[in-house]
Parts: structure tokens; C-alpha cells; sequence
């Protein structure tokens, strides 16, 4: 399914499935908390990581 990052507004596919690149980055906590109070969609690769690095524990 083709998505829409509501951070950067890149286009980019998304699986629904344990084979997404996504389960491929671990979120550390803050980083879990930021989005979760930010976003209700998923990001882009490039935003996830951005944001997992701003919020590194």
C-alpha cells in the first residue's frame, strides 16, 4: 500500500507484515512516546530513523 509520511511528506510502501523494513528499526522509548503523541500513520524510513537518533537514550 502506498503511503504518505505525515512528517516529510515522502511517498513510500507499506507492507502490514513482519517482511516491512520498518520491524527492521528498534524504536528506542523516548522515541516510541515522541510518536505516539505526535503521529497516528506511519513515517517514512528516513523519518523514523531521524527521529529514533533526535530521541537516542
Amino acid at each position: 500500500m502506498k503511503k504518505t509520511c505525515p512528517r516529510c511528506g515522502a511517498t513510500f510502501e507499506c507492507v502490514h507484515s513482519i517482511d516491512c523494513w520498518c520491524i527492521g528499526i528498534k524504536l528506542n522509548e523516548k522515541a516510541k512516546a515522541a510518536l505516539g503523541a505526535t503521529y497516528t500513520n506511519c513515517l517514512c524510513k528516513k523519518c523514523l530513523e531521524e527521529i529514533n537518533e533526535k530521541y537516542h537514550e
